[in-house]
């Protein structure tokens, strides 16, 4: 088994995707081993529905606006500078209710299942014309539930 390296992902580099009308840039796909680290923008007026990670743990650290995060505890606002952790199995959606977009860094415990997640939503954008069962199995082939 090789060694694990160190990497340095430069600020511009990744892989871009267009997660159904929302930028995001994978900074870790083969650099960061398991863990997944995407900086995400999200346009005013987005969101996504509430979902279930089956197996991963979500996080998620605002770096420039604010999200509304929803729960089964209910709605709460984080605004830049907070840190949101969803574990394995919790319900969760977020969206944005401002009139700028929101920047957020999205960090998760699988790479594995995460970016070829994100990589069939940016093929589904690509594509137009999607429903939105398109979108839940795309979810649900890589262990997230939509609802």
């Amino acid at each position: 088994m090789a060694e694990p390296q160190i990497a340095i992902v430069g600020p511009q580099a990744g892989q871009a995707l267009n997660v159904l009308g929302a930028p995001m840039l994978v900074k870790s796909a083969g650099a960061a081993g398991p863990l997944f680290v995407a900086d995400h923008e999200v346009p005013a007026g987005y969101g996504v529905p509430p979902h279930v990670h089956d197996h991963d743990d979500e996080s998620f650290f605002v770096i420039e606006g604010e999200l509304t995060l929803d729960t089964d505890a209910g709605a709460r606002v984080a605004g830049a500078g907070s840190f949101i952790f969803a574990p394995a199995g919790s319900r969760h959606g977020y969206r944005n209710e401002t009139a700028r977009a929101a920047r957020v860094l999205v960090l998760s415990s699988s790479a594995s299942r995460l970016a070829p997640m994100f990589q069939d939503l940016d093929r589904l954008t690509a594509r137009g014309n999607f429903a939105p069962a398109d979108v839940g199995a795309a979810c649900a082939a890589h262990g997230v539930t939509i609802g």
